[in-house]
């Protein structure tokens, strides 16, 4: 039946200040993220709370119909929200997850839908830069990605049942997004992962990156995502950013930085560059449109200072500083040469990390190491480009950094 969505207060969150006054999941956990980890953790609470509000009675987070990737991603955002902080989910959420994991699995297809589609979400619209609708790989990456998560929170937390049955729906999607890549033609795929079961390699592509960054269901440097990389920033850059060609018909600096958080995860300078340009991009104000006119440079879509890019903005600078890897803690590993070139302290933190807050300080070659953990501190390393890289000790906070 017909649904009246709860009316926008103070505690939703938008991704525009002008033009974009609806709630979109999809923008609103990308948003959240930054916000805990730079140490807005109450007010993230206060919107995550409210999460439960616009859920339908079958689990649906709805925000639009027909898009199908806001369940994966309010799993996955509220598991963050809980790793990150240590806190425990509200009761409402809680439930709220456990009607979500039940959506997700019966909303999975059959073996009736077209070849590649059998254990997928059905087609939808979902993020509107990846094209028409679809039986977008960017929905599905974002259920197994979210049911990982909250899964692991529920398993930590002693909810054993709930994270059994999360755990399990997880691996069947992974199995049936695996298999649906697998049998691509090589003709349409040369290696790479598409946006959809259904289409040639074009810039809708850049959905299915969402497997590296943020949600890391690969290893780092995984040769189908960074293959899907190369094609992306081979045939849809313009101007140093990457140019969606559908829909926006600009460049986005969101979509840039998620590419540079691939390049960075894998090691590969190229994320540098990338930085540059997105920088380079930013208005006097230090904003971003949603989309960028490739000749004028102005915006040419969306509201004129865009909440997901902003969010990528600081994600994209926090991960240079400090970033999670698997169960390890990366220190450095995306500072350019151009910010410590003049020998002046630079810094960050504190940032939340999953065990603790940890702030990062670089004066010349000399690196000082700031934590307040709240459990067991994790592997350490620091991978400053240019330096050998260290085996951090947690008991030690002061390195000196030798050239490469």
């Amino acid at each position: 039946a017909p649904r009246t969505l709860p009316l926008l207060s103070a505690n939703e969150l938008v991704p525009g200040p002008y033009t974009y006054r609806r709630f979109w999941f999809r923008d609103a956990c990308l948003m959240l993220h930054p916000l805990i980890v730079i140490g807005g953790e109450d007010r993230a609470e206060r919107i995550i709370i409210r999460f439960a509000e616009r859920q339908t009675m079958a689990g649906y987070f709805q925000s639009q119909e027909g898009e199908w990737d806001s369940n994966g991603q309010v799993l996955w955002i509220i598991s963050r929200y809980a790793e990150l902080t240590g806190r425990d989910l509200s009761s409402p959420t809680h439930t709220a997850a456990r009607k979500g994991v039940t959506w997700l699995d019966r909303k999975r297809l059959g073996g009736k839908g077209p070849a590649g589609t059998k254990g997928l979400l059905p087609a939808g619209f979902s993020a509107e830069h990846l094209g028409p609708n679809d039986y977008y790989y960017w929905d599905d990456f974002w259920a197994w990605g979210g049911l990982e998560s909250i899964a692991a929170y529920w398993r930590k937390r002693g909810f054993t049942e709930d994270a059994d049955r999360a755990t399990a729906l997880a691996a069947e999607f992974a199995r049936d997004i695996r298999k649906s890549i697998a049998e691509l033609p090589e003709k349409r795929s040369s290696g790479a992962i598409p946006a959809a079961p259904g289409r040639r390699m074009d810039a809708g592509a850049i959905g299915s990156m969402v497997a590296d960054y943020p949600l890391q269901l690969y290893p780092a440097g995984d040769p189908k995502l960074m293959l899907t990389a190369e094609f992306l920033m081979a045939e849809c850059f313009n101007g140093g950013g990457f140019l969606q060609q559908m829909i926006h018909s600009g460049i986005n600096a969101y979509l840039t930085l998620d590419l540079a958080q691939t390049l960075l995860r894998a090691g590969d300078p190229r994320f540098m560059e990338l930085v540059r340009s997105v920088a380079r991009l930013a208005t006097p104000t230090g904003q971003w449109p949603e989309a960028i006119h490739p000749r004028t440079l102005g915006g040419c879509m969306g509201d004129g200072q865009h909440g997901w890019a902003a969010a990528e903005w600081l994600m994209m600078i926090r991960n240079c500083f400090v970033r999670e890897e698997s169960n390890c803690l990366i220190i450095g590993s995306g500072i350019l040469p151009e910010w410590i070139g003049d020998g002046e302290e630079i810094s960050y933190g504190p940032t939340l990390t999953t065990w603790g807050k940890v702030s990062v300080r670089l004066t010349g070659q000399h690196l000082v190491l700031d934590a307040e953990w709240r459990q067991a501190p994790p592997r350490m390393r620091i991978l400053m480009p240019g330096f050998n890289s260290i085996e951090a000790d947690p008991a030690v906070n002061e390195y000196h950094l030798v050239n490469s």
